[in-house]
């Protein structure tokens, strides 16, 4: 059977994986940029490795374990937990895997009141007995705002740590989102933490290219249309297909949040740590900052220290950066060096769960992509799974 899949991000390279390992091997997927992958590239540059935009792996998400080799990525882990920054003072919120005195720290000197604590750890526990499929299955639509307000949480505890970290976990700034994402998420947090590949986020569509074969790849070729039997390119030419698969948002009919990520370069740390620093400023632009060589050591390879710093929307003008990380680190920030600067615009897609994801359209073309089931790596693979398993049900 011939497969045609236009896109060579998370969604079809997944898609493909399962047809491959399903004994589905005519397969020709259309990518109009240079690399596949999606939003999963990373960058060699000026001795550094650098992911485009500030991403990581969260290697209880059932879909990856489904697919990846984690033992291959080498996958580099964050400290459990979070460092906040506020006002020129740090607040330590640290989880239990850091050792008696970091948990004592937290309870001590943590953010929110002892009961905010509690609260937390009923979630932890309360999550850890749901299911994937019963946290997505909850009928209440209600925001993660609303939720966390519900749960009991003061205003202290949402403003210093639910807010500054799940702005950068959703890239939107009022917890809109609904709250099955941070059910869902958090969830996967406290079970296995995050994490990067040794080689950067773009080793994980590589393994999948790999598996695939890149021959199946055909680089920098535009699809301007597609129907449930051909797949028509920008110089106009028509390929015939026995199933299509749409893995990309071709119509862009879906709202988008963006990101702002810039890469510094330093001499010397601020900080030893290997936990996500959060920022709880009032009035802040920068959500959060990350030692992300300490993390992983070989995103640099010219004996400098590289520093992950991300806000929301979109910000061309360094220093502006650059006057919130002063705020934060003080005048040592004023000698870290700009790398390099990625806006994203189309960083994560705002989702509406009440519009059920349907692997096939009414014409027969297959579809994929995490706009169409969640904004993660989870969802993106989670779509290209249904898709590769419609097709291969209606063999």
């Amino acid at each position: 059977m011939k497969t045609g899949i236009v896109g060579a991000g998370l969604a079809g390279l997944t898609c493909a994986w399962y047809l491959k390992k399903n004994g589905i091997n005519d397969i020709t997927i259309f990518e109009s940029s240079e690399k596949a992958g999606g939003k999963l590239k990373t960058d060699r540059f000026d001795g550094f490795q650098l992911d485009r935009g500030f991403q990581v792996l969260l290697p209880a998400y059932p879909e990856t374990k489904k697919v990846l080799d984690y033992v291959n990525l080498q996958l580099q882990r964050f400290h459990k937990g979070s460092l906040i920054y506020k006002n020129g003072k740090q607040i330590p919120f640290y989880g239990p895997g850091n050792g008696f005195t970091a948990l004592l720290k937290t309870v001590v000197n943590g953010p929110g009141s002892l009961i905010d604590k509690l609260i937390l750890l009923k979630l932890k526990f309360t999550l850890s007995r749901l299911s994937i499929e019963d946290i997505f299955n909850r009928k209440k639509t209600i925001s993660s705002l609303e939720y966390l307000k519900e749960l009991g949480f003061s205003e202290r505890m949402i403003k210093d740590f639910w807010i500054p970290f799940y702005q950068g976990v959703f890239l939107e700034n009022t917890l809109e989102t609904d709250s099955r994402m941070l059910r869902f998420t958090f969830k996967m947090f406290a079970e296995a933490g995050a994490a990067l590949p040794k080689e950067g986020m773009g080793a994980i569509p590589m393994q999948l290219v790999d598996y695939i074969g890149a021959d199946k790849i055909r680089y920098n070729t535009k699809v301007l249309k597609c129907d449930s039997k051909s797949v028509t390119k920008s110089d106009g030419k028509q390929e015939s297909f026995d199933k299509v698969v749409l893995a990309c948002n071709m119509n862009k009919n879906v709202e988008y949040h963006s990101v702002t990520n810039n890469y510094y370069e330093a001499e010397k740390l601020p900080i030893d740590t290997k936990h996500v620093i959060l920022n709880a400023n009032p009035n802040r632009i920068i959500n959060n900052v990350v030692m992300i060589s300490n993390v992983a050591p070989n995103y640099s390879q010219n004996g400098k220290h590289l520093i992950s710093v991300s806000a929301n929307g979109i910000h061309t003008k360094a220093d502006v950066f650059m006057e919130d990380l002063k705020s934060i680190f003080g005048l040592e920030a004023a000698n870290w060096k700009l790398v390099k600067s990625y806006t994203i615009r189309e960083a994560l897609p705002a989702i509406n769960f009440e519009k059920k994801y349907k692997p096939t359209s009414s014409e027969g073309v297959f579809y994929c992509g995490d706009y169409l089931l969640q904004g993660s790596i989870n969802g993106a693979m989670e779509s290209g799974r249904r898709s590769a398993e419609e097709i291969i049900k209606g063999i």
